[in-house]
């Protein structure tokens, strides 16, 4: 247990790198335009650790850093208390899947640069350290027998609904694919690894999780706290994302506030009442 509590204060340490670097590392450089592949003019940010990423990913980035760096935080702290309580076992892990996003992201999303090492060190510790934490709490005897006798169908739904959710990425994908046209949005990018992690991932383990509360499998209720975290996380970060991305003038239209940045907020806070209720049932 010692040892990867070791680990986890080293993912902590590589998160204070990676966001401190991420928003107050300046080269003094200046926005300029580029063409990409498809012909279109695109605005890089010029400076720092991400002055070849595009100002609109710049405003996600630095906004993710800020998030991140007290999730780093609270990550440490729950490292500290794990072992006193199931509870925090729970918050500890679902707090690292956030991590483990964050990971994956840079490592995938953000143009090449000097902390490319430090971004694959961070996904790989990451990685490791969830397996491992999460066969941890799979093999404990950590959810209460109350929770048989209760019907969970919200919470289930809720879950259901949590990985849907992602299906906003779809009006993005679809025309693409059938015209054939490049992505609005895509900008100097290949491809966009959210629509990878979200759809390939985020979408099929949430709706086996709901299935699962619904067939009251003692799986599906160890997963409910660990994906409610997650989303609670997932909230935080979009509101930071925007907050960044407003201070740094990037208009934002107001369908994409409505579909993507209002309903994943809401999402968190409906979250965050369905876990302190249903941490109460955790041993």
């Amino acid at each position: 247990m010692k040892k990867l509590n070791y680990l986890c204060y080293f993912i902590v340490f590589l998160i204070f790198v990676c966001g401190l670097v991420g928003i107050f590392y300046t080269t003094g450089g200046d926005r300029f335009t580029v063409e990409n592949i498809y012909g279109e003019s695109i605005e890089l940010y010029g400076d720092g650790i991400y002055a070849y990423n595009s100002v609109f990913v710049v405003g996600v980035n630095k906004g993710t850093d800020y998030v991140m760096l007290i999730v780093a935080i609270l990550f440490g702290i729950f490292t500290a208390i794990r072992s006193k309580s199931s509870k925090y076992k729970f918050v500890h892990v679902g707090l690292l899947t956030g991590i483990l996003y964050y990971a994956s992201c840079l490592v995938f999303g953000v143009t090449f640069n000097r902390l490319f090492l430090v971004y694959v060190l961070l996904f790989s510790a990451s990685l490791f350290t969830y397996i491992l934490l999460l066969c941890e709490l799979i093999k404990e005897k950590n959810i209460s027998e109350e929770l048989n006798s209760k019907s969970l169908k919200g919470t289930a739904l809720f879950m259901i609904v949590s990985g849907c959710s992602v299906l906003v990425w779809l009006p993005f994908i679809i025309p693409t694919i059938t015209t054939g046209q490049p992505m609005s949005h895509i900008e100097i990018y290949t491809t966009e690894p959210t629509f990878v992690l979200d759809l390939g991932i985020i979408l099929p383990i949430y709706l086996a999780c709901g299935i699962l509360v619904l067939k009251r499998k003692a799986i599906g209720y160890k997963l409910v706290p660990i994906l409610l975290t997650f989303i609670i996380t997932i909230g935080v970060i979009v509101i930071g994302q925007n907050i960044v991305q407003t201070s740094m003038g990037v208009d934002i239209p107001l369908e994409s506030l409505i579909g993507l940045v209002f309903s994943f907020v809401v999402l968190g806070m409906i979250a965050l009442i369905l876990n302190i209720k249903f941490l109460k049932y955790i041993k």
